[in-house]
């Protein structure tokens, strides 16, 4: 299998190293987005927000996670397509260039301190989002998805991805409808033999098996120190495929490769048990969000895209400083001096919150007034696929086929993953991580 870069002539790329996927190339315009001022602020938004206080050298950013997922998401796009011809060569260079630039941008839009910040966006109304793109937005808090989209589709990065990519045929609002679906998309770029492609490249920026993903668990992994995050990821990528379905493109895996894609699947949800949900970590994430409840504080999230583009970690650690006088949260954040935890439950059968001990400890704090914060969480094991009840499960643009071979027929059939493999059965429920924490001399 050739899983060379695609070239034009002519075409000069530099090579960066990595320490997970060592030799990366860039395309001229790929740098030119990465030069911009946009992104050179993920440098300083780390990739785990507050998961150094649990593992000191979990510091990298998402920076350098968004250049590995671009090449991962580059050689999903590869491996896909490897035996599958386009109409002409423009057309496979023009959908493999728009993955690589909707990888490369799936978190322009990161807020500091990984998700926690989103609690105190604003309304999606005050961004102003294009209408052309979003007729019938909600109007519900804006999340950091929202600001990429508007990042990419009306900010100052908005003319350079006009001025890279145009040459290509591509538009940012090509790119924006690759990342969300949601966005309409009337002409036609992502079609070709009479087939619209627009949903499989969609799957390797967003999906049960997508770039992102693939490479945050092994980053995250190897910074962190530990094992959980690890799977062979090119047994993984080899075996990608591409089914074709009511005229529609989808993802799809080579059966060989379905009990490597479970252990990708249990180590995303080993990497949540043990490193993204850490008491320490989610300690500080609920200290920030008290910190951000506080009356008269320095913090907002604007709704100005390019005042919020100068929001990164850097501007929140100066916010804490400016407001230790006015929030007790912020001293506590500036000086490690986070909660305790008090009570700790892992549950699945049912929300931990109603159990007696939950109740009679929180009964107990109040009666002596003693400060505490709840955390409340816990992952899935997806939230694409719906666990295999015993039915069909119906084909929507979450769907990722997988090829079997019928020894009888000795032909290859498609069906559904979650057809396939009984984890998603196994591990339906979600399971819940409850904390109770108080201060660290607090008596009760």
């Amino acid at each position: 299998m050739n899983l060379d870069i695609p070239r034009k002539t002519n075409v000069k790329t530099i090579e960066v190293r990595d320490v997970i996927h060592g030799s990366i190339e860039l395309y001229p315009w790929e740098l030119a987005i990465i030069d911009s001022f946009a992104f050179q602020r993920l440098r300083n938004i780390k990739q785990l927000g507050f998961s150094e206080f649990a593992y000191p050298c979990a510091v990298h950013n998402r920076y350098v996670h968004s250049i590995g997922a671009a090449h991962l998401a580059g050689v999903s796009f590869r491996a896909i397509f490897k035996e599958y011809f386009f109409s002409n060569q423009e057309t496979y260079h023009n959908f493999y260039y728009l993955t690589r630039a909707a990888a490369l941008l799936h978190d322009i839009g990161h807020g500091p301190f990984s998700h926690a910040v989103e609690y105190a966006m604003p309304k999606v109304s005050t961004l102003q989002l294009p209408k052309s793109a979003f007729p019938n937005l909600e109007d519900r808090k804006a999340s950091h998805e929202d600001y990429t989209l508007k990042i990419i589709l009306d900010s100052s990065l908005t003319k350079i991805l006009e001025k890279e990519y145009g040459k290509f045929g591509i538009t940012p609002t090509h790119i924006a409808s690759a990342m969300n679906l949601d966005i309409p998309n009337n002409d036609s770029f992502f079609k070709d033999r009479g087939v619209d492609f627009r949903k499989v490249l969609h799957q390797i920026i967003s999906s049960e098996m997508d770039a992102d993903r693939m490479d945050y668990l092994q980053r995250d992994s190897y910074y962190s120190g530990v094992s959980y995050g690890k799977f062979d990821a090119n047994w993984i990528l080899s075996n990608l495929g591409v089914h074709i379905e009511n005229k529609t493109a989808y993802m799809s895996l080579n059966e060989r490769a379905i009990y490597t894609f479970e252990d990708f699947l249990l180590s995303r949800y080993h990497m949540f048990l043990m490193v993204y949900l850490h008491h320490k970590s989610v300690c500080y994430e609920e200290m920030m969000k008290a910190y951000m409840r506080s009356e008269g504080v320095v913090f907002k999230v604007p709704s100005d895209v390019e005042e919020y583009l100068e929001c990164d970690d850097n501007y929140f650690y100066e916010c804490l400083k400016a407001d230790q006088d006015v929030s007790p949260w912020a001293e506590r954040i500036l000086k490690r001096k986070n909660f305790k935890v008090a009570l700790e439950l892992h549950e699945s059968s049912s929300h931990p919150e109603n159990r007696p001990e939950v109740k009679e400890l929180i009964e107990r704090l109040k009666s002596k007034n003693i400060e505490f914060l709840i955390g409340d969480s816990g992952p899935g094991l997806s939230k694409y696929a719906r666990p295999n009840l015993g039915a069909a499960s119906p084909v929507n643009e979450n769907t990722i086929f997988v090829k079997r071979l019928d020894r009888s027929t000795k032909s290859f059939t498609h069906q559904p993953l979650e057809e396939v493999t009984d984890l998603f059965r196994k591990y339906a429920e979600k399971k819940y991580i409850y904390r109770i924490y108080t201060p660290e001399n607090a008596k009760f």
